[in-house]
């Protein structure tokens, strides 16, 4: 056998082996590869599933909290609007129109104050209508039944934080409110602040 026959034949067999040498690895590597990729998505389900019932368990803890916190109102308030507050005033049977104030009324507030004049050592008393349409949420307790809630001695208000502030000042005097009741239809406003003033000739023997 010459030189020429013996480099062909190493040439041939060197690629056969070259060959089966590159189709066992690239197998190898074909065959390995699905693996890793199942196994990769297996793992992000699984993450997936967790996440998920971390969620939901966070969802469960926060609904019983809120269930935690609610109470059934025998008695229950209007929604208060967004920005405004809800604030009660003590009232009684004549102060607070006899009754017929109930939620979702409009009334006009009337607050009531003694002044004394020490050089003349005189009394006065004065009415001021303090607020204007406003929107009444409640009259009674949120534990009164039907029946009582007709006999109500508070009467809780829609207010801003301001007339909140100021309403709260009136309130210690201790003459107290008047509300008056408005028509539906009547929205009209511009009398806040009015203000009469008289001598108090006799005291009421209250």
């Amino acid at each position: 056998m010459n030189t020429k026959k013996i480099w062909l034949v190493s040439l041939v067999l060197g690629l056969a082996v070259a060959g089966f040498v590159y189709i066992s690895v690239f197998a190898k590597n074909t065959s390995s590869t699905p693996v890793n990729a199942s196994a990769s998505q297996e793992t992000k389900e699984e993450k997936e599933k967790e996440k998920k019932a971390a969620e939901e368990l966070e969802k469960a803890k926060k609904s019983e909290k809120e269930k935690a916190l609610q109470r059934d109102f025998a008695n229950p308030i209007v929604d208060v609007e967004k920005g405004k507050r809800a604030i009660s005033i003590k009232v009684g049977l004549e102060t607070g129109v006899s009754g017929y104030v109930a939620p979702n009324s409009m009334v006009d507030v009337v607050a009531y104050e003694t002044t004394k004049d020490e050089k003349k050592d005189k009394k006065f008393l004065s009415a001021v209508l303090v607020l204007e349409n406003v929107k009444v949420l409640s009259s009674g307790k949120s534990s009164d039944p039907k029946e009582s809630a007709l006999n109500y001695e508070t009467v809780t208000l829609e207010v801003t934080p301001e007339q909140g502030v100021m309403l709260s000042l009136a309130s210690r005097d201790k003459n107290g409110f008047y509300l008056m009741l408005r028509n539906s239809e009547d929205t009209k406003t511009g009398k806040e602040w009015y203000k009469q003033t008289r001598e108090i000739i006799k005291e009421d023997d209250k």
